[in-house]
């Protein structure tokens, strides 16, 4: 005889499935069977119930009554279901089974609920306790307040990504964190780099944030990084670029929903630095600042300083385009970012009104005016919502206007050119103020008694 061995067919390797953030959602509700769905129903009813307070719903059964009201839930919930229902009932309320569900994943256990006072089923709800509830969270509701007549309020717009009933809470928020992001001279303490080389970085950045096309904000941040790395620590020459191509990243995973991909930041650097270099930067710039990398942006502060005069697209620009103007600029990294936006709000205010005056008489197509704005001077509903008076940035407007003077005839025009294109309602054409206008200007905030030029000794915050 010859014996026959068992051949066993070879066991097939498991197959790994890809899994999504949130899995495959997709089948889930084909995979339940009519008894599962049912208890999902059930378990849904009881816990909703819990959440807000109220006796579980009770169908009572028209043959028979317990006095007993636990027991006839029990049974009631029991009735024309399976027996799998009885598992979903608790052993005091008589609504959960004794063994509790285990989770399919192997070494993880869920946390059990916490144990809620017991209530009778057959008690009333009292209107009472009700009331003091409602009392209570109204409490917790954000106090309103009405503001004088003199100041706008510009949160009535219905948007609820605006977040109308806590703006003014989170832009108080960020000036408090403003004061936290100091920058000092910091190029007195680099001996490598001079502020002529970070004024081509910046350069260089505004350019690859149009090539990548970014968002401005990761613009200001990564700028913004860069400054706040180089106040901390000292830099070779060589390693510059790599500094701000990092810095850009880091704001990018900060700003961005999706991040590009590393070899983008390699290619716009025309292989200046390799993978390896950009992520052992960008985890020392994280390290420096110490993961503390939200800081207020300038260009946040002017989006909502805008609303207070109902700036439109075209006017907003042109403040925005001061504002990039002093990105490049070294004596502005030291100064708040509130205040900056202040500034090239102010600055643009004037400019607007100057140009708006001067081809009235020649019918040229104005690029912008002040036909939509409802102010063109510092007034109490800016004061308010800036917390700044003009006295607190006035100092700052000669420069801005330099810059936009100047900035035909700088040796780096990435900004003037890109502000000149018809996307951005070639509002660089816009003329600065002349000298004499800007002496004017400061002396009317020194001298003018209107209560929003100056901060006197009596304005405590």
């Amino acid at each position: 005889m010859t014996s026959v061995k068992n051949k066993t067919a070879p066991i097939e390797p498991l197959k790994k499935n890809k899994r999504t953030a949130l899995g495959n959602l997709s089948n889930a509700a084909t995979d339940l069977n009519k008894d599962s769905q049912e208890n999902l129903n059930q378990v849904k009813e009881v816990k909703k119930s819990r959440y807000i307070g109220l006796p579980v719903p009770i169908k009572k059964s028209d043959s028979t009554a317990s006095k007993n009201t636990t027991t006839t839930a029990a049974a009631n919930l029991s009735k024309g279901n399976s027996k799998e229902n009885l598992s979903l009932i608790p052993k005091s309320k008589q609504l959960v089974s004794k063994s509790e569900p285990k989770s399919s994943i192997s070494g993880f256990q869920l946390k059990p609920a916490m144990k809620k006072e017991k209530m009778s089923v057959e008690k009333p709800l009292d209107t009472t306790s009700t009331a003091k509830i409602s009392t209570s969270l109204s409490s917790l509701a954000v106090n309103v307040v009405d503001k004088p007549e003199s100041i706008e309020n510009i949160d009535t717009d219905i948007d609820e990504f605006n977040a109308n009933d806590y703006a003014e809470s989170i832009f108080e928020y960020y000036r408090s964190r403003d004061k936290k992001f100091k920058i000092g001279d910091y190029i007195k303490d680099q001996p490598h780099i001079n502020k002529q080389m970070r004024l081509l970085l910046v350069d260089w950045m505004v350019e690859v944030q149009q090539q990548l096309e970014f968002n401005h904000e990761i613009l200001y941040l990564s700028v913004k990084l860069l400054d706040l790395y180089l106040n901390s620590k000292r830099i070779e020459k060589e390693k510059l670029q790599l500094l701000g191509g990092a810095a850009m990243l880091v704001a990018c995973k900060f700003e961005e929903r999706m991040a590009p991909p590393l070899d983008d930041f390699i290619y716009v650097s025309d292989n200046a630095y390799d993978r390896n270099e950009l992520v052992k930067m960008e985890i020392d710039i994280l390290r420096t600042l110490q993961y503390d990398i939200g800081a207020p942006l300038s260009y946040t502060f002017l989006r909502r300083y805008g609303k207070c005069v109902k700036a439109d697209m075209k006017f907003l620009t042109l403040a925005r385009f001061i504002l990039e103007l002093s990105l490049q600029e070294y004596k502005f990294a030291s100064v708040k970012d509130s205040l900056k936006a202040c500034a090239a709000l102010y600055l643009a205010l004037k400019m607007v009104v100057r140009y708006e005056m001067i081809n009235k008489t020649t019918g040229n197509i104005l690029i912008t005016s002040t036909e939509n704005l409802t102010a063109t001077e510092w007034n109490a509903t800016l004061c308010h919502y800036t917390g700044a008076y003009l006295s607190d940035f006035i100092e700052y407007v000669p420069a801005l206007n330099n810059l936009v003077m100047t900035a035909s005839s700088s040796r780096y025009k990435t900004i003037l050119k890109k502000y000149c294109h018809p996307v951005f309602y070639e509002v660089a054409k816009i003329p600065s103020l002349p000298e004499s206008e800007i002496e004017i200007l400061t002396k009317m905030c020194l001298t003018d008694k209107n209560p929003s030029f100056k901060r006197y000794k009596t304005d405590f915050e």
